[in-house]
């Protein structure tokens, strides 16, 4: 059958219209290995390693509907590659303070930052905000729970799995049972640990893991952002605490030669009063993520291990909101960065009870920056035209001069911006034609690139040369979801191998591939 774009158009339609149906149910918690039946097409030989994502494993607690999937227990899952061969699939819950407690209570008990709140919690809260206020005393201080269903990456000896506001918790890595609260060596001073990292390869005999986290008080202006570096064995080698005037937000960082570069959203506000509301349970944070133009939008370089020295401040050709970093690097003065940018009318609104911001009125654009670090100059171009998130690269050449490709989630319709049914194969630089594509007969997640050299890829092979894996879902078979594998270098090819499950996970936020198996 031949898609014209109405057809295409139809189905896209019909997909979003069921997209729902990815986040219903309770995952069940498992540990096998995957039947060869269930392995469809050719599992490359060379492929050895682990990939492992995270996400909520429920959007329902004891009869409560979570406002949003973001508050949902974060539930782990690991698909391992010995390279004999054979699969092994296992996923468990990661077990959170908040999570044990509502589970032995049969009870919602803790509130979620996205709104997730019962009438109780509401009248409790907003009586302690009223209070605080009317005494002149500070805002109390709401514990919200810690789903840590953000992202999971290995380092050293365990998985860590995030949650962007809380401390992260240390998974076994053969078993994925939760061992505990990690503060890594009480290292972390925020007392959190963001959702995203780096891995810093520059020095090819010791790989170090760059980790960031923020926190900022609403009656503040300044606010004070963590950027670590640890060695292989998990040792702290440096640590730095950034004080960052007007910063209201931190997602991601890049790592670039001399710097560490973030964003200043001109998105989020967040006042006193903004605050008192949010605590009281009367809005949720995501009312507060919207332009507001009075606010710069910038890029922030801060140099490396020195908080003592003044960052670069960039300003940008346009305000936007953005979430995460491709390909960046540094060539003397010059930098190049990509991301997804949002604009326009962006929210964190549940779009479709599917994605997780209103994507459909304000897509995101993939494009890169570049910055002239003397002049102060940033002229931005747009890379491709698809509504696209979660933007993927080679992890172990993050910050390498003159990496080149990125990998989408994406809606390659016009005028279209869900649901992602298409894998997109970006090539950075300028003027390139080359732009590959794939579409799915169902949705996509993330993709993650797993390099074909592994730990050895930073600097040998080709950049492209290993595989994507995405997860799968389609509406029409709601009960059972599928890994797809893809040739990075023949994306517009298709899956190679297609890795069946008997059950349905829900849809993930973000993972990772480490190249060491642990079964």
């Amino acid at each position: 059958m031949i898609l014209t774009k109405r057809r295409l158009s139809a189905v896209s339609a019909h997909y979003l219209n069921n997209a729902f149906k990815g986040w219903e149910g309770v995952v069940p918690e498992t540990n096998y290995t995957i039947p060869g039946e269930n392995i469809q097409g050719e599992l490359p030989k060379d492929l050895r390693g682990t990939y492992l994502r995270n996400g909520p494993g429920l959007i329902e607690k004891y009869g409560h509907k979570l406002a949003h999937p973001i508050d949902g227990d974060g539930m782990v899952c690991a698909l391992t590659f010995p390279g004999d061969g054979s699969i092994h699939f296992k996923n468990r819950f990661v077990n959170t303070k908040e999570r044990l407690q509502e589970e032995n209570a049969k009870k919602f008990l803790h509130r979620g930052q996205m709104g997730s709140i019962t009438d109780e919690q509401i009248q409790r809260d907003s009586m302690a905000v009223h209070d605080a206020i009317n005494s002149g005393s500070k805002l109390p201080k709401i514990n919200f729970r810690n789903p840590s269903n953000t992202n999971v990456w290995h380092w050293s000896d365990r998985f860590i799995s995030t949650y962007e506001t809380s401390l992260p918790y240390s998974l076994d890595p053969y078993t994925l049972e939760t061992i505990g609260e990690d503060s890594f060596s009480n290292t972390l001073n925020l007392k959190r640990l963001g959702a995203h990292f780096r891995i810093d390869t520059s020095d090819t005999n010791n790989h170090k893991l760059v980790t960031g986290a923020f926190v900022r008080s609403p009656v503040k202006s300044t606010a004070s952002l963590e950027i670590n570096e640890y060695n292989q064995d998990f040792s702290l080698a440096e640590s730095n605490t950034y004080a960052v005037d007007g910063l209201t937000y931190f997602h991601d960082l890049a790592i670039i030669d001399g710097f560490y570069v973030i964003h200043k959203s001109p998105y989020i506000t967040m006042s006193e009063k903004e605050a008192a509301a949010i605590l009281s349970g009367i809005t949720g944070p995501e009312f507060n993520m919207k332009y507001n133009s009075k606010l710069p939008c910038q890029f922030l370089f801060l140099p490396k291990n020195d908080v003592t020295s003044e960052p670069i401040v960039i300003n940008t050709p346009m305000p936007f909101h953005m979430y995460h970093f491709g390909t960046s690097y540094r060539q003397g003065d010059d930098v190049t960065l990509t991301t997804t940018i949002l604009t326009d009318s962006f929210d964190m609104s549940w779009s479709w009870k599917y994605w997780l911001s209103n994507m459909c009125k304000a897509p995101g654009r993939f494009g890169r920056f570049d910055i002239n670090l003397r002049t102060g100059s940033c002229e931005y171009t747009q890379l491709d035209p698809a509504s696209n998130e979660f933007p993927c690269s080679h992890a172990f050449r993050h910050g390498h001069i003159g990496t080149r490709f990125n990998y989408l989630m994406a809606c390659d319709e016009p005028n279209r911006g869900l649901p992602f049914m298409d894998v997109v194969k970006v090539d950075m630089e300028k003027g390139s034609p080359s732009r590959k594509v794939w579409r799915a007969d169902g949705l996509i997640s993330e993709c993650v690139f797993m390099p074909r050299g592994g730990y050895k890829s930073d600097y040998n092979l080709d950049e492209d040369d290993g595989w994507l894996i995405t997860q799968y879902y389609n509406p029409d078979n709601p009960d059972k979801s599928q890994f797809l594998i893809l040739d990075a270098k023949n994306v517009e090819d298709g899956p190679v191998c297609r890795i069946k499950l008997d059950f349905k996970v829900n849809y993930p936020f973000h993972g990772t591939f480490t190249p060491s198996v642990f079964l």
